[in-house]
């Protein structure tokens, strides 16, 4: 909301009851706006871990591709529904944050590649985390099994 006065004091900037009012010198005028309260935001430190541990074990350009392919078979299936995904981070994050709730003892800071391969842990392929219910279902996911 934003409000305009003709008739200000100058230099009168701050904040009364529930309104803000400040001056814009972009647009030379004063704005008069409601106070917003910010909205709790939780830890992202999650996030950097899991891109950390994508970089520092290299994830395959194979497995991305496979990402790609979900992506394509996703936005095939739901465009209907007007639901799509666009880049392979969504799917890479969807499937990592499902497996850390899963799995909450996983560490991505010491979690390596052969140790997901070795307890066959669902994010290991594309396929296994559609299987696992990470991911939704889509036809011909079961093609998309390259290794992380």
């Amino acid at each position: 909301m934003k409000a305009t006065l003709k008739v200000m004091l100058p230099g009168f900037t701050g904040n009364m009851d529930d309104v803000v009012i400040y001056y814009n010198s972009k647009l030379n005028k004063y704005i008069a706006r409601r106070k917003v309260q910010p909205s709790f935001t939780p830890d992202n430190s999650i996030i950097k871990d899991i891109h950390a541990f994508r970089r520092r074990i290299r994830v395959r350009e194979a497995y991305l591709d496979d990402c790609r392919e979900y992506i394509r078979l996703f936005n095939q299936k739901f465009r209907k529904q007007g639901r799509a995904m666009s880049t392979w981070p969504n799917v890479y994050m969807k499937v990592m944050r499902a497996l850390k709730s899963q799995y909450p003892e996983i560490n991505f800071n010491s979690l390596t590649r052969e140790e997901v391969i070795e307890r066959q842990l669902p994010c290991k392929t594309i396929a296994d985390a559609v299987n696992a219910g990470y991911l939704e279902k889509v036809p011909g996911f079961e093609k998309l099994n390259r290794e992380i």
